[in-house]
């Protein structure tokens, strides 16, 4: 006969109910539990809408209204969204912007990958490689944009210098409409290496060694391990180095050619993000800066919505 065991009333008084229910200092755990958990989300959370719901609330309803910061907002409607299509420059911005994107997102993805198989390994030397690969953040844009732009002098810079040394004359990087946008891409994609390094290095940490020694006695080789092995196992955080570095050059154009050319010569390195500021504090039209923003936005969405629908894919063919 089996034997249940019942909780009587704490006061013992003879034919008390049975009390149900959690006893009373788990309901005590559970409130400082929940209290635990509100004190440690309410800063990140008021922090979270103060700086990115509110600014986003803002830009959208700012969107529909003609502003200077001086006069009060006058309502336009869609007015400054219609202006974006007979706007010339704007189209000349996000061209240029999404040849920032086409020439550094995937360069960005490969190099880091390669370099973080090679940061992983124990080969004589890549301690100096471990430490070099960190260099640009302990590094503002600033400073990198003052840094890389005596790199790039015609006559007196590194690059150039090293050019001739092969027999190579090097262009007027920074003033010469044709390589002014490339050279700015290379130092970004210098800026953004550490970041893909160390998401890389951190999936690469998950990939049981085991599986590299079944393919070593089946014969694998480097390259095969690499493309058959190491490349499919990190396609996951491929895809979210995908999305970080999209929305990296999205926006990082704007401090280093502000910097570095004033979105020049010709307008050849004014990326979407500069024009937006050029238009909110030079031009004094809030409105429109605002409506560029939204446009901004929404391309952002709308990539970051297709990685994901991409990652969703991935894992469900895993799955099967």
């Amino acid at each position: 006969m089996a034997v249940t065991a019942t909780r009587t009333d704490p006061t013992g008084r003879p034919g008390s109910p049975p009390v149900t229910g959690p006893p009373p200092w788990h309901q005590r755990n559970r409130a400082r539990d929940l209290l635990a958990a509100a004190a440690f989300l309410t800063p990140n959370v008021a922090l979270y809408c103060l700086f990115i719901v509110v600014p986003t609330v803002t830009g959208i309803v700012l969107g529909f209204y003609d502003w200077n910061m001086f006069d009060p907002p006058r309502f336009v409607g869609a007015a400054n969204y219609l202006q974006l299509v007979h706007d010339p420059e704007m189209l000349v911005a996000l061209k240029n912007t999404i040849v920032y994107l086409v020439l550094g997102v995937v360069p960005t993805v490969l190099i880091g990958f390669m370099l973080a198989v090679l940061v992983n390994t124990n080969l004589r030397g890549v301690g100096v490689i471990r430490v070099a690969y960190f260099m640009p953040v302990v590094v503002s844009a600033a400073v990198s944009a003052v840094l890389w732009s005596w790199l790039y002098q015609p006559g007196v810079g590194v690059i150039n210098l090293v050019l001739s040394k092969a027999g190579i004359q090097g262009p007027a990087w920074l003033v010469d409409t044709t390589w002014a946008l490339p050279a700015l891409t290379l130092m970004l994609i210098w800026l953004a290496l550490p970041i893909v390094i160390i998401l890389y290095l951190a999936a690469l940490q998950r990939i049981p060694e085991s599986v590299y020694e079944a393919a070593k006695i089946d014969g694998a080789g480097v390259w095969a391990r690499l493309w058959r092995i190491t490349w499919p196992n990190v396609s996951t955080g491929t895809l979210l180095v995908l999305a970080l570095q999209f929305v990296n050059f999205m926006g990082a154009p704007f401090e280093v050619s502000l910097i570095m050319t004033d979105g020049g010569p010709l307008g050849s390195t004014e990326a979407l993000s500069l024009y937006i500021y050029k238009v909110a504090f030079e031009q004094a039209d809030i409105g429109y800066a605002a409506a560029l923003s939204m446009v901004q936005f929404l391309i952002i969405v709308v990539v970051a919505g297709g990685l994901r629908l991409i990652n969703r894919l991935v894992s469900l063919r895993r799955a099967r």
